[in-house]
C-alpha cells in the first residue's frame, strides 16, 4: 500500500493558522505555526489515530503536530501545511494512505465551511443581502480567500444553499461533500 505525506489543502491553511491554539514565530519573510492535536483527547487526532490502524501503522503516537507556513515571496503568499507524528519527542511526517490525506482533507473542509456558515449567519440579520455579502467579504479578508479564486458570489451560493437546509450540521452525514475550487473530494 502506497503511502504519502500528510498534507492539508492550502486554502485551508490561513484559517486554521488563524483559528487554532498554537505556538507561533516569524522567520524571515515566514510564519510558522505549530498546532498540536492530542491522539486520544480531539476529534481530528482520533480519526487520524484511526486512520493510522486502518492503514496497518504502529501506534506510537502520543499527538500529531499541524506545521502551517505562511511565507511572503515578493507580494505573493504561499501557503502550507503538513501533519507530523510526535514520537519520543521527535517529529516525522505522517505517511498514509492517499484516501486517509483525502478523509482528513474533508473533516478539515468540513470545520472550514461550518465555521464560515456560522460567521455569516451570526454577522447578518434578518437575511439582509448587503450584511450578507459584507459578513461574506470579510471572512475572505479574514483568511486571504481571494489568494485561492473564491469569491463573493461562490461564498454567497454556498451560504444560502446550506441555509437553505436548515438542517447546516447535516454535511457531517454526507458521504462527501462537492468539489471545492479544483481540491478533489
Amino acid at each position: 500500500m502506497q503511502t504519502v505525506p500528510v498534507s492539508i489543502r492550502p486554502h485551508l491553511v490561513p484559517f486554521f493558522f488563524k483559528s487554532s491554539e498554537g505556538k507561533e514565530a516569524s522567520y524571515g519573510n515566514k510564519k510558522v505555526k505549530s498546532v498540536l492535536y492530542s491522539s486520544t483527547a480531539s476529534s481530528v487526532g482520533r480519526m487520524m489515530r484511526l486512520l493510522m490502524v486502518k492503514a496497518d501503522k504502529p501506534l506510537d503516537v502520543k499527538s500529531f503536530n499541524l506545521f502551517l507556513t505562511v511565507s511572503d515571496c515578493g507580494g505573493k503568499k504561499k501557503y502550507k501545511g503538513d501533519f507530523y507524528r510526535h514520537v519520543n519527542g521527535k517529529n516525522h511526517f505522517l505517511y498514509l494512505p492517499e484516501d486517509a490525506n483525502n478523509d482528513i482533507n474533508d473533516l478539515l473542509e468540513d470545520i472550514f465551511r461550518m465555521a464560515f456558515f456560522y460567521y455569516v449567519l451570526g454577522s447578518s440579520e434578518n437575511d439582509d443581502d448587503e450584511m450578507v455579502t459584507r459578513a461574506i467579504n470579510s471572512f475572505i479578508d479574514k483568511y486571504d480567500l481571494l489568494e485561492f479564486g473564491f469569491s463573493t458570489d461562490t461564498l454567497r451560493r454556498l451560504y444560502y444553499r446550506e441555509k437553505k437546509k436548515d438542517k447546516p450540521v447535516s454535511r457531517f452525514q454526507a458521504l462527501r461533500h462537492h468539489t471545492v475550487l479544483n481540491y478533489a473530494s
